[in-house]
């Protein structure tokens, strides 16, 4: 009996000892941000201008693009843009082969990398591309070069919508049948302007589903 005693005791104090270390563990989180990043860390999604991109625009991306997908958003240091990508010929980069060159850079702690570049993109099925997204790799590139305009804020809010778009294609969402969804798919202008930053219910419930389980394709 009072062996039993004895290590119910032994028990008891053991369990402590666990609280014990637990709450310093919390109090150190608290005193220190990179244990409470540790212990509440969350996927980030990267911005990388690529080339000469003007910096106001990437901060206000970053801004629109923490908004819309609820996640840290960072800004990764500026890459060149690869002599290679470019076309002599048409006078244009290769959108795909600039994610090549985003996916080299990708670091392990982004979720998603999305590239800003101020130069005219094409795939060689169309005559120009405003962005395009990869889902496998994570990473997705967009271009300012056709979305001039002298209205500043005209200009944001473009740059976010097609941002949106294509970081949307990263998570693995298709090209929307309602024209007010940000994932429709625009031929001019008009359409982007017209669909805005937002999602549909249809497309704003999968990316829900998508952030619970990252593994659902």
């Amino acid at each position: 009996m009072g062996r039993n005693r004895k290590r119910a005791v032994d028990v008891l104090a053991g369990v402590r000892r666990v609280l014990a270390s637990f709450a310093w563990l919390l109090i150190a989180a608290a005193a220190s941000p990179a244990m409470a990043e540790m212990l509440d860390s969350k996927a980030s999604i990267a911005l990388a201008p690529v080339g000469s991109v003007p910096t106001e625009i990437v901060h206000a991306l970053a801004h629109a693009v923490r908004e819309v997908f609820g996640t840290d958003v960072v800004i990764a240091p500026a890459l060149s843009l690869p002599p290679s990508a470019y076309d002599r010929r048409r006078g244009q980069y290769s959108s795909t082969a600039l994610l090549d060159a985003l996916a080299r850079a990708k670091r392990p702690e982004w979720e998603r990398l999305l590239g800003i570049v101020d130069v005219d993109l094409y795939i060689p099925q169309l005559n120009f591309v405003f962005g395009e997204g990869d889902f496998d790799r994570g990473v997705a590139v967009f271009s300012l070069e056709r979305l001039r305009t002298a209205d500043a804020a005209l200009l944001r809010r473009r740059a976010a919508t097609e941002a949106i778009h294509e970081l949307g294609h990263t998570y693995g969402l298709a090209h929307c049948q309602n024209k007010h969804c940000v994932m429709w798919f625009s031929n001019t202008l008009a359409e982007s302007d017209r669909k805005g930053t937002r999602f549909c219910a249809e497309h704003a419930a999968q990316l829900a589903r998508l952030h619970r389980d990252p593994f659902q394709r």
